[in-house]
């Protein structure tokens, strides 16, 4: 009997700790992704799949709820960078500029962000958190309404499209 409420309780454990730690399964899509293949998976994505921007970086945003269930993430929006019908690269971004530092706690539980100084209400910067080929970076911008946290999803073959060129932002 003791051996059987173990079992369950270890069970338990993993499953929850599993969804805790990433409950955000957008964010984990390969960069590359087909624009089709993330209309399937998630009704709220609706760039069609028929428009031809040809070559040109798109910038699709979404209130972050739409396709993340995560408490962290509940004040945020996500900037989805689109080129040649593929997800090239994904931000999320506060919607207020409050230090909340709950996006630093995403980052924290899911990519290993660990650096006390970045919580600082007047901090301003971006850390690192890239490996292997992707990219990842964590930020605080200044801007005249205050200072916002984001982070930056993308690989190495795109992140240029992101910061250089013409980006078209398409209205969702």
């Amino acid at each position: 009997m003791k051996l059987l409420i173990k079992i369950n309780f270890i069970i338990a454990l993993i499953v929850s700790l599993t969804s805790v730690s990433y409950a955000c399964n957008f964010l984990k899509e390969s960069m590359g992704t087909s624009i089709a293949t993330l209309g399937d998976r998630y009704d709220e994505f609706t760039l069609s799949t028929e428009d031809d921007y040809g070559d040109e970086t798109l910038l699709v945003e979404y209130d972050t709820s739409y396709v993340c269930d995560e408490p962290l993430l509940n004040e945020t929006y996500l900037k989805v960078y689109v080129r040649e019908k593929k997800l090239i690269g994904i931000q999320i971004e506060a919607l207020e500029p409050k230090n909340t530092n709950k996006i630093y706690q995403f980052a924290k539980n899911n990519f290993g962000l660990d650096d006390e100084k970045v919580k600082a209400e007047e901090w301003v910067g971006v850390i690192d958190l890239s490996f292997g080929d992707s990219v990842i970076l964590y930020g605080k911008i200044d801007e005249p309404d205050g200072i916002y946290e984001t982070l930056e999803l993308t690989n190495v073959e795109y992140q240029d499209f992101l910061i250089k060129g013409d980006i078209l932002e398409i209205t969702n």
